[in-house]
């Protein structure tokens, strides 16, 4: 099973045609004095999944991966009556992600000049942007998405993602949810229906194999 999993990353992880997506990897979702920690919810696996994500996203440009930075953000002119009742209000109580605000600042980790970044206002990265776009420009077929969190943003973009004829290969030691249980949720459904569940370790030992041919 390994051995099978390991053979289609490989024919997916194609040089020049493979993109490092982060998703929400912003103030609001992942700092102590955030918008979601307010909430009081444990933020301790998102934490550890900003740290993983520092490192792989320095790998993946060392292998010239195109990485693109898909961050939230809110204000009176996308809010809609719908989307400010999602989590039964609560948003109104303790927004994120606001136009301008610190909290819709990136968190420990910082696009660089050649990186790209999309502005997006629900939960997929895909909807009202100019991310499929971007990656059909560039040539992209495979999408290694990582970010925040797995089972909302993370997962809404993986979805539309492979429903646009992508690979999708999610690197699950580079997302974080705000529960051990949602995390393991959206890792099996996204690992059943949409694509690919790995790890950062499994994908860099296949680009260090695949640099050398």
């Amino acid at each position: 099973m390994e051995k099978d999993l390991q053979r289609l990353i490989i024919e997916r992880l194609k040089p020049y045609k493979t993109a490092l997506i982060v998703v929400d990897v912003q103030n609001d979702f992942c700092h102590p004095e955030g918008g979601v920690s307010k909430r009081g919810i444990n933020l301790s696996q998102i934490e550890k999944a900003a740290v993983n994500l520092i490192y792989f996203t320095d790998h993946c440009r060392k292998a010239d991966l195109p990485i693109i930075f898909v961050r939230t953000v809110h204000s009176d002119w996308t809010d809609s009556p719908s989307w400010l009742g999602r989590l039964g209000g609560m948003t109104k109580e303790t927004p994120v992600c606001r136009m301008n605000s610190w909290g819709a600042e990136f968190y420990k980790i910082e696009p660089r000049e050649n990186d790209f970044i999309v502005v997006k206002h629900r939960y997929s990265g895909f909807v009202g942007t100019d991310l499929d776009l971007v990656l059909r420009s560039k040539g992209i077929e495979t999408l290694l998405i990582s970010g925040v969190a797995t089972n909302v943003c993370v997962e809404t973009t993986a979805r539309d993602g492979f429903n646009l004829n992508y690979n999708v290969l999610l690197v699950e030691d580079c997302c974080g949810a705000f529960s051990p249980d949602e995390h393991a949720s959206a890792l099996r459904n996204l690992g059943s229906y949409f694509g690919i569940v790995t790890d950062s370790k499994t994908l860099l030992e296949v680009l260090k194999g695949l640099r050398k041919v």
